[in-house]
């Protein structure tokens, strides 16, 4: 059955009350000021987070309409002054009413992710109530917190360090969500510039050239295909590898031989693809020692595009100033092209 989030709540007094039991996921405001609140949960196989809706002291929400379906749910109330103790489970939000499908992403779809607690109804329930004070309590919020005090080493996940290749942040014109992107290693690293990176490490990147060798250092918030959320503590020039350096072969614009209207321009770690003029995918690049089961015969590129789905492996057969030679695997297809000029 297909989930909604009632648009409404219900003026109830909680002290001494027994809602009836019908059937759904309610939020109940227990606390004595107003409470934004937001909830996640599976619909048609994927996740769905909605909110912000403006809980008033002694309210409830009916957060999920109908028989509930799973055991598990998330939801995330916040209020000035107010602590919320939640699960490190991140969902897309945004300010305003919202409706967001998936979870992961978040920053690079324009919005902002935030953590939920999870909610785990009783067994074979038709009906749950969940009060906001069994994860809120007064004090200082953690976005009112000194961002130091999170640059902590597993504050926001599991910790990281890998060697990638900056990628480049999104325009200024979009400061009202800003991401940067890092890509190494097959996987494709987001960082929000919110409050869970520091601020000053956040707009240094913006000094950093497209295509520039880095380690960075951080929390792994969570994974979607080959997208991994990054909450970043640090990043470091390095010197650039085998791998770095013939991917720094691969920069510019290529044509294919058996196709000149097949063409792609290679920026950092990005490849734009075009036919006769014509922008087609957005891919990214890793150079790698192996692709997949492929391990004997590299260097391997391996491409996958940038919406996600399925990456492609090949075996760099020649880069020079003038030609690239790849092999297609596993069919073993030769693909030869031609620097423009």
């Amino acid at each position: 059955m297909k989930r909604r989030l009632a648009r409404w709540a219900l003026a109830i007094g909680l002290l001494g009350f027994v809602s009836p039991a019908w059937a759904e996921l309610e939020l109940c405001n227990d606390t004595e000021v107003s409470q934004q609140v937001a909830v996640g949960y599976i619909q048609d196989g994927d996740w769905v987070s909605e909110g912000w809706w403006q809980l008033q002291p002694d309210s409830c929400i009916a957060a999920v309409l109908g028989a509930l379906e799973s055991r598990v749910y998330y939801f995330r109330s916040q209020s000035d002054g107010w602590v919320f103790r939640h699960d490190r489970v991140s969902f897309c939000t945004r300010e305003g009413v919202f409706t967001i499908s998936g979870n992961s992403n978040c920053a690079s779809r324009g919005y902002q992710a935030s953590y939920f607690a999870k909610i785990v109804t009783d067994r074979n329930a038709t009906h749950f109530s969940q009060r906001l004070s069994q994860r809120s309590t007064r004090g200082r919020g953690r976005e009112q917190m000194p961002i130091e005090a999170e640059a902590q080493p597993g504050v926001w996940g599991l910790p990281y360090r890998g060697a990638v290749i900056f990628q480049g942040c999104s325009p200024l014109s979009q400061a009202s969500n800003p991401y940067c992107i890092f890509i190494g290693n097959g996987r494709k690293f987001t960082v929000s510039g919110d409050v869970r990176t520091p601020s000053a490490l956040f707009e240094s990147l913006r000094q950093i050239d497209v295509g520039t060798p880095v380690f960075i250092q951080g929390d792994w918030v969570g994974r979607f295909s080959s997208s991994v959320e990054l909450v970043l503590r640090d990043v470091q020039l390095r010197s650039a590898s085998d791998e770095d350096r013939l991917l720094s072969r691969l920069q510019g614009s290529w044509y294919s031989v058996s196709d000149p209207g097949d063409q792609f321009t290679v920026k950092g770690s990005g490849r734009q693809n075009r036919y006769n003029s014509t922008l087609t995918s957005m891919e990214y690049l890793s150079v790698m020692p192996y692709c997949g089961e492929f391990d004997t015969e590299g260097p391997y590129l391996f491409a996958w595009d940038s919406q996600g789905g399925t990456g492609l492996c090949y075996v760099i057969r020649e880069v020079s100033d003038i030609e690239l030679v790849l092999t297609y695997l596993p069919r073993g297809a030769e693909l030869r092209y031609r620097r423009l000029e």
